[in-house]
């Protein structure tokens, strides 16, 4: 599959909202109908930016997200793209009916060329819950290592993150 990837829209936006995930992956679901997300206007904050990931057939399948909004520790920070040292904090999303297919892989490195082609980062970070073996797997096949782990209280209780790390 090739992966293109463009600012986010009200219209993606709206869609990525309706996405519902099955089993323990339910807590990656963002809302019912995209209007919780849209009142908050996160994924459309230009400041910590979210793009949409579309097919060869401009199907909506993914998206990433950049910065602020893909950390678990920077509660109440104001949005900003980068941490010290130039490093990019990514968090990702694939659309529910594509996860546990083999797609993983292809997706966070076509994620990563995008960042690296658009806004030049040194290095890459990102945090995964805890239990998330499959996605941890991906990720570690993508080059990047645990670091760190946080705790995070939220909608869902306390979750366990963990810290992963790489050189762009």
């Amino acid at each position: 599959m090739i992966f293109t990837f463009s600012p986010m829209n009200e219209v993606d936006a709206r869609a990525i909202g309706t996405w519902q995930y099955e089993g323990p992956y339910r807590v990656y679901s963002l809302g019912r109908d995209g209007a919780d997300l849209l009142a908050d206007d996160e994924l459309l904050d230009r400041g910590s930016p979210y793009f949409a990931a579309h097919n060869e057939n401009d199907e909506l399948v993914g998206f990433f997200c950049f910065g602020t909004a893909a950390e678990v520790s920077g509660e109440g920070d104001s949005p900003r793209l980068w941490g010290r040292d130039r490093s990019l904090t990514i968090g990702l999303g694939l659309h529910p009916d594509l996860t546990g297919r083999g797609l993983g892989l292809s997706f966070v490195e076509a994620g990563l060329d995008f960042a690296r082609s658009e806004l030049g980062p040194r290095s890459f970070r990102l945090f995964v819950l805890a239990w998330n073996k499959r996605a941890t797997r991906v990720y570690e096949r993508a080059g990047f290592r645990r670091i760190g782990t946080y705790l995070q209280s939220g909608m869902h209780g306390t979750s366990e993150f963990a810290e992963m790390y790489r050189q762009a």
